[in-house]
């Protein structure tokens, strides 16, 4: 039997009474609550791509996995000379979409893998609402604030949904018994998402430990965490095997491109972690606060592993990714978060976690992802791309954002950020690393002079000026850019004429 953290107390009988009729009734209420809200969401996510005639994701790393899916049907890759698992962050997602993209056209594939993200994750938190003994109000009311919250990442064109869907059911798989089920998503979940496997080893680590201290049949819970161990390699196998054939490594390398790129913020190691903490919270809400309640029955100590795991890992590296594409990194906890609501809810009574759900909902509606403005940056991005495509069709490109541009045009293509161009990430490793950004523009004169780049795109973010800092970047190197007028497709993403160094020209 598992314990899940409540609080034992004498109750009269008709409190009892109460509390059992009170159970029958959620009992018969939540199976058929769970199939309607799931129902729902599906029909939601169908009307929207009707009623809006398909979908602009709002992140250009999302037509990078279009692109990897269609080098994976195709066989070869025309803009970036390399294998399709370069860049790709998410091997299953990968698969998924580019197995739906088989009988359907591009953006309805990845729509459609993204819109299984909120229905499993739904369900996921009616679950564990239910397993925990949550009454079905409150647990509903959870799940729909803890949709909220993640609406500006289900249909992102990622793996987020998916990965706040894994981590739910596999927090339902670890309340239960030792099993082969847990075994078996441990093995997937880096694939998912790279930093999951840490998750994995706390999850497997726990079920081992519990196995070890089951019973005195030595012999017997030996061969159990050893079937353990072989379920997960054997899930893991495919991919660590796919992984290392196509890119040489075992995990995806697109984190430490980024970290290249971005280098790592000054500070130190306590103000880095206090960073890491302070971006999760913006990124998940209230809801974080939950997170200092895990306790540690059940799989709680494990799970504080993991986050603390999780945030350290991110001051260590670069604790600023935290807050890309509307801190999506973050949104891996936002489940656990939720997890623990409910067990504060189900041991300390309904009121304080009718006061989170009330902030977290609040935040959400006060605080909404604006995917307006990024649909139409990205729409504007692919007008600039067609217009190359059709008055430069000799042009060689440097660009930062590697997605559009490589699902409108067939030219050839450098990521000066790295993450389809590898042999980039060599010069960021070795200038703008170490110097925190202060030398990056040694990095992207190199990269350029290498690639033979005649055009770059650069998008200008102002007031942020980052990206438009690329150009700055390029000038100090030596390098002339001139832009050029795309007509109706102009706005915030720039095409510019290069004009390499003397020094180059000369070689």
């Amino acid at each position: 039997m598992t314990y899940h953290g409540t609080i034992p107390m004498t109750v009269s009988p008709a409190t009892a009474s109460a509390s059992i009729a009170q159970t029958e009734l959620d009992r018969r209420v939540e199976p058929d609550l769970r199939v309607a809200l799931c129902a729902a969401t599906c029909l939601g996510l169908a009307l929207l791509w009707w009623v809006r005639g398909g979908w602009v994701f709002p992140l250009d790393d999302a037509y990078i996995t279009l692109h990897n899916a269609r080098v994976l049907i195709e066989g070869h890759d025309p803009n970036y000379g390399v294998p399709a698992l370069v860049g790709a962050s998410s091997l299953i997602h990968l698969v998924l979409v580019t197995a739906s993209h088989l009988v359907l056209p591009g953006e309805a594939a990845s729509y459609l893998v993204a819109g299984v993200g909120p229905v499993l994750f739904l369900a996921g938190l009616l679950t564990l609402a239910q397993r925990l003994g949550l009454p079905w109000r409150e647990g509903a009311a959870l799940a729909l604030v803890g949709m909220a919250s993640g609406a500006g990442q289900f249909l992102n064109g990622l793996e987020t949904g998916l990965v706040m869907a894994a981590v739910t059911w596999t927090l339902v798989f670890a309340l239960d018994r030792p099993s082969w089920r847990l075994a078996l998503v441990c093995g997937l979940l880096p694939f998912l998402r790279p930093e999951l496997g840490l998750l994995s080893l706390v999850l497997i680590a726990r079920q081992a430990w519990l196995r070890l201290t089951a019973g005195p049949d030595r012999a017997k819970v030996l061969r159990a965490v050893a079937m353990d161990a072989a379920v997960a390699l054997a899930a893991a196998s495919p991919w660590l095997l796919w992984s290392l054939a196509a890119t040489g490594a075992l995990l995806p390398q697109t984190m430490a491109a980024k970290h290249a790129f971005f280098g790592r913020p000054s500070g130190s190691l306590p103000e880095s972690v206090l960073s890491a903490a302070a971006m999760t919270v913006g990124g998940i809400g209230p809801a974080a606060a939950a997170l200092l309640f895990l306790g540690r029955d059940g799989p709680g100590s494990a799970l504080r592993w993991f986050v603390g795991l999780f945030i350290l890992g991110f001051a260590l590296t670069n604790w600023e990714v935290l807050a890309h594409n509307g801190h999506r990194y973050t949104f891996a906890l936002l489940p656990i978060a939720l997890f623990a609501a409910m067990r504060l809810g189900v041991a300390r009574g309904s009121r304080l976690l009718r006061l989170l759900i009330l902030a977290q909902g609040a935040v959400a509606l006060a605080f909404p992802t604006d995917i307006a403005a990024a649909q139409e940056r990205v729409a504007q991005y692919r007008a600039v791309a067609q217009w190359v495509q059709a008055n430069l069709p000799q042009a060689h490109l440097l660009i930062h954002d590697a997605g559009v541009i490589a699902s409108v045009t067939d030219l050839p293509l450098t990521d000066l950020v790295g993450l389809k161009s590898p042999e980039s990430n060599a010069d960021h490793r070795r200038w703008t690393a170490p110097s925190g950004g202060a030398e990056r523009f040694r990095a992207l004169d190199a990269i350029a002079r290498r690639s033979g780049a005649t055009h770059a795109i650069i998008l200008d973010d102002a007031p942020d000026r980052f990206w438009a800092s690329l150009a700055d970047d390029l000038r100090q190197g030596g390098w002339g850019l001139d832009p050029l007028d795309t007509g109706r497709a102009g706005g915030p993403y720039i095409l510019y004429r290069l004009t390499p160094p003397m020094s180059a020209a000369a070689e």
